[in-house]
């Protein structure tokens, strides 16, 4: 079982810190994996991919104590298991490392550090000094102090020189490595110096070539870490667009769902209008027909009761009959009558055939909606236009201004004089209700079409007028240029 992949955190790669519990049952580290996710009280998880609503913040979360107590163990015992590797190897393998060439006679291991004509049988191999000592040289080179009760000490063995372990030796002759060939980029020792596929190459001293490469290496090693540090800018900044970019879809997303909603809420209360409606013309002809309803039951009833009375009084004798014939046929034809006199309340459908409702022309409208797009280049009808002495007003086809959304005018204008000195004014017109009700420069005509002032000129002074129309998605092309010169003091006001 893989013990690590379950105590690691799935977007750091590494053991949990201060694990957090999502509310889909996955755990992140808080900081800083968790924190990086967390926006607007979500968090999306990167395993499930759920969008995980937290709604007292990611402080609410709640911490996995016994992970982090499982984690904390686990760490403990892996270390403890490195320093025993560790230790195993300083005895074993890292002698054996250094058991390069023997300094010894036939089977016996001599002394480093005695006199190289008479040098006594070893007591002990240093591991630290790379050296075997005899042993009064043992106890003069390795006095009971720091740094020397910390070198480990063997039994003799055959050692390199510091400088040959240093240097390494040659994987192939198991000699001491002297140069490097710069053609087959391999170092060489001499009995490879002597084989016929270095014949001729190009050789540096091997210390020449370890300067070289080190030096390249290291000044790679800086690149690199420079090139880190680029990446890790890029990196913040790539999340930083990310991030930008969700931002901004997200204020699309609730724009059109307030706009849909809008629309629905209309189209909701339209519905409610034309179902109150019938249901007020079904009220008043309800209550109408329940009446005569109730009053042809009342009168059958009525009627009902009278007649068995009749065939009681036909039964009686003569002299009984006689006396109340006369006032029982009054009633009877005065039931008659009522009877017939009811009119039955008919339904008219002529009243109703009016409340009908067809949304074949709104049905296509919705099927024709599209996102926004940028305004129609805006059309200056010439011949609704109109000036003053110091006022021009500027009319605008009413061809493109029923189909597009123009949320603001800009009209850039400027004289004679201020063309010539590349000057240039802007006046904005919002195009609102509100804007046109609180006396606004731009108002609707009767014709319906949207008459702009520009006030404040020059009299009679040439002026150039252009104007674009911009909303949301973005801004039209400008118009034509129109060309109007304003009127003299006490000139008729006439259309140019």
């Amino acid at each position: 079982m893989d013990v690590d992949s379950d105590l690691q955190c799935p977007i750091c790669l590494e053991l949990y810190t201060y694990p957090i519990i999502l509310p889909c049952s996955h755990v992140l580290c808080r900081r800083p994996c968790a924190e990086q996710l967390f926006d607007y009280n979500f968090i999306k998880c990167p395993v499930c991919r759920d969008n995980c609503y937290v709604s007292g913040g990611i402080s609410s979360l709640p911490r996995v104590i016994a992970l982090e107590n499982i984690i904390e163990r686990y760490k403990a015992e892996r270390i403890k298991n490195r320093n025993n590797c560790e230790s195993g190897k300083s005895s074993l393998d890292i002698s054996t490392e250094l058991i390069k060439e023997p300094e010894s006679i036939g089977n016996i291991i001599y002394c480093q550090s005695c006199d190289s004509s008479h040098p006594k049988k070893a007591k002990k191999s240093c591991l630290d000094c790379y050296q075997s000592f005899c042993g009064p040289c043992l106890r003069s080179s390795h006095p009971n102090k720091a740094p020397y009760i910390s070198h480990e000490l063997i039994e003799p063995v055959p050692l390199v020189s510091r400088e040959q372990h240093l240097v390494g030796t040659c994987s192939e002759h198991s000699k001491t490595v002297l140069s490097y060939c710069l053609l087959c980029k391999q170092p060489m020792c001499t009995s490879c110096e002597d084989q016929e596929v270095h014949e001729g190459h190009a050789a540096v001293q091997v210390n020449e070539a370890y300067r070289d490469f080190k030096n390249t290496l290291e000044e790679g090693a800086s690149n690199l870490e420079s090139s880190r540090g680029k990446l890790m800018t890029n990196l913040k900044q790539q999340k930083d667009a990310l991030k930008n970019m969700q931002q901004f879809i997200n204020r699309r997303r609730d724009e059109i769902n307030m706009q849909c909603y809008t629309l629905l809420a209309e189209i909701e209360n339209k519905r409610n209008f034309f179902l109150s409606d019938l249901e007020y013309e079904e009220r008043v002809r309800q209550n109408e027909m329940e009446d005569v309803i109730k009053t042809l039951e009342k009168l059958l009833g009525s009627t009902q009761g009278l007649h068995n009375y009749v065939q009681e009084v036909l039964n009686n004798d003569q002299a009984s009959f006689l006396e109340i014939a006369s006032t029982l046929n009054d009633r009877v034809v005065k039931a008659i009558l009522d009877s017939e006199s009811i009119a039955i309340k008919e339904f008219d459908r002529e009243v109703l055939k009016s409340k009908v409702v067809d949304c074949r022309k709104e049905k296509n409208i919705l099927r024709d909606l599209h996102y926004l797009s940028s305004p129609a280049t805006p059309i200056v009808d010439v011949s609704h236009c109109s000036r003053s002495e110091d006022t021009v007003i500027l009319a605008l086809s009413t061809s493109n201004i029923s189909q597009d959304v123009v949320d603001q005018y800009e009209i850039h204008f400027c004289s004679e004089a201020q063309k010539n000195l590349e000057i240039e004014e802007t006046l904005i017109i919002k195009n609102t209700p509100e804007d046109r009700v609180n006396g606004c420069k731009g108002f609707v005509s009767s014709t319906g079409m949207l008459m702009i002032l520009v006030e404040n000129l020059c009299r009679s002074t040439t002026y150039y007028f252009c104007l674009s129309g911009s909303n949301t998605a973005g801004k039209s092309a400008s118009s034509e240029v129109i060309q109007c010169t304003t009127l003299q003091q006490e000139e008729n006001v006439v259309p140019d």
